[in-house]
């Protein structure tokens, strides 16, 4: 991405720049700068990666080939922990490059949906959506691979990425998780979208107190 891109916000309510995560995200990348070039020469299972306190878990940006529109980050999620619930106005490819756990997506007043994944698994949360990941291995990290058209949109100044007002803990994901199960809509052909989702259609909307 070209250094001389500025930060966009969506949105002008005071809400949505409270909640940004865009500060945050620049200055990582100052203390952290992006791996550039045409490969990543680490193996991404193994690579260190430094704290990402605003999001509870390790990560690390790449910008290669001096892209002006894709962008990627590898993530790493803590053992038996989980990531902070949030959404961006970048679309994002999500690959497990190691670990196993699941990830809870919706918009604001539609249905939980469950994704269950592993290594080797692919999948998108949709543009402004809410999601968090929690990874269900107690002993050992996860990590995934996102890439996002983050130049794209810093070029039209509409990049932002949203915390929401109401984090998921660890316990109450593996609620949910387990209704998912109960309800066949997290394994199997029941309840699944074309797109490969899980829909939980009696699961409580948790922002809905």
């Amino acid at each position: 991405m070209r250094d001389d891109y500025l930060p966009g916000v969506l949105a002008s309510e005071k809400r949505n720049r409270d909640a940004s995560e865009i500060a945050a995200r620049d200055e990582f990348n100052k203390k952290h700068p992006p791996i550039k070039g045409l490969v990543v020469p680490h193996d991404l299972r193994k690579m260190e990666l430094p704290e990402r306190p605003w999001r509870n878990n390790r990560g690390h940006w790449f910008d290669l080939a001096d892209y002006e529109v894709l962008n990627a980050h590898l993530a790493e999620l803590k053992p038996g922990g989980a990531s902070v619930r949030h959404r961006h106005t970048t679309e994002a490819y999500l690959y497990i490059v190691k670990g196993h756990g699941y990830s809870l997506i919706n918009y604001d007043d539609d249905p939980v949906e469950v994704v269950e994944w592993s290594e080797g698994t692919l999948f998108a949360p949709p543009r402004w959506a809410w999601h968090q990941h929690f990874n269900l291995d107690e002993s050992d990290t996860s990590r995934y691979l996102a890439i996002q058209d983050t130049g794209l949109l810093r070029t039209m100044r509409l990049h932002n990425i949203e915390r929401h007002s109401v984090q998921l803990t660890p316990e109450q994901g593996a609620e949910l998780l387990r209704a998912a199960v109960e309800q066949g809509a997290v394994h199997g052909g029941h309840g699944h979208h074309h797109d490969g989702t899980s829909v939980v259609e009696p699961v409580r909307n948790p922002d809905e107190g």
